[in-house]
């Protein structure tokens, strides 16, 4: 792929409450690229989206969005089960496309669109924001630095309360509800950042009306010349927890705050809880991952050095497994 030149003008397709986030950080980037067009399924809610971010142009659908040619990046926040296809086809009209997690709904999904976007020559990552995170970043880099020792154990839940509405997206199989892919994700997320992908594993989960609200998956790690290590990382609609990521290490223990995804706020202590370090750094915002995502497009990099392709894979492949354990199962897949 030939490294971008000049400015990086971003469209956003769809007009959530995720987009309006992603409009607002947009205005923190210090680099050379805009915020210039929006697409909306209706021509209204494009037009009343425009006006509220001082965004130039409203479409009046993903299609024309996709045909505006001064548009090179789009940000796809639609409801999970169009990611696979509307990435599609904004990757087919020659867009380079950053995709709401999860990426997808599955690793089939995953795979065509990774497809597409080897085959029209464009950059794809899925907008994992925790991966740009200033938090997360720094304690990921302490862990593999050594600091905390070999990892023994994490612990780490994303459990909110949820509206009992069952038209809410989170409860609705129709949007691609369930607590897995919407939270569960980034307790996967960081611990495959963190181990690598588990050697095995076994997941536990209530299911309601064909949705699954609780999920906890107790795992393994295994490596050639490193110690076991285990995790349990759960998720879930019908409480509240801390949100909290713990990381247990033979030396200290590592925590990130809550909600640890976009801590800014990092702890590491002695095995007795003594403080050894209390850690400070920039709030957690989706402006990195469009850095990123820009950095990445003027070197030339179909892929982000930093989420690749293969991270998302391997996080869907797990969750595929889990959903089909519980017997969680979407109506695009039938």
């Amino acid at each position: 792929m030939r490294p971008h030149r000049g400015t990086i003008n971003w469209g956003i397709a769809a007009t959530g409450r995720i987009a309006g986030q992603f409009a607002r950080a947009f205005a923190e980037l210090d680099d050379d690229s805009a915020l210039v067009a929006v697409g909306s399924r209706r021509a209204e809610t494009a037009a009343e989206f425009a006006a509220a971010h001082a965004i130039e142009t409203a479409h009046p659908s993903y299609a024309a969005l996709a045909a505006d040619r001064g548009v090179d990046a789009v940000y796809v926040a639609s409801l999970q089960p169009g990611h696979a296809d509307d990435a599609v086809m904004f990757l087919e009209a020659g867009k380079h496309v950053l995709v709401e997690k999860p990426m997808a709904l599955s690793v089939v999904q995953v795979d065509r669109m990774t497809a597409a976007a080897a085959a029209n020559d464009r950059f794809l990552m899925e907008a994992m924001w925790m991966r740009f995170n200033p938090g997360p970043v720094q304690a990921v880099h302490r862990i593999h630095a050594g600091e905390i020792g070999a990892v023994v154990h994490l612990d780490i839940d994303f459990t909110i309360s949820v509206d009992d509405d069952p038209d809410h997206r989170l409860r609705s199989l129709t949007k691609g509800g369930g607590a897995l892919l919407d939270l569960g994700i980034y307790p996967l997320t960081l611990a495959t950042w963190i181990m690598g992908v588990p050697t095995e594993w076994e997941a536990s989960g209530t299911v309601d009306a064909g949705v699954d609200t609780q999920c906890t998956i107790d795992a393994r790690f295994s490596a050639p010349g490193r110690a076991d290590a285990s995790a349990r990382l759960s998720c879930g609609l019908n409480d509240s927890a801390p949100i909290t990521a713990t990381i247990i290490g033979t030396d200290r223990t590592l925590t990130l705050a809550a909600p640890f995804h976009a801590a800014s706020s990092i702890t590491i202590a002695d095995p007795d809880g003594t403080l050894r370090e209390s850690i400070t750094t920039e709030p957690g915002s989706l402006h990195h991952q469009v850095a990123a995502v820009n950095r990445d497009l003027r070197a030339g990099e179909r892929q982000c050095v930093d989420h690749p392709w293969s991270a998302s894979r391997s996080v869907l492949a797990i969750c595929d497994r889990v959903r089909a354990q519980l017997g969680v199962h979407y109506p695009v897949e039938i």
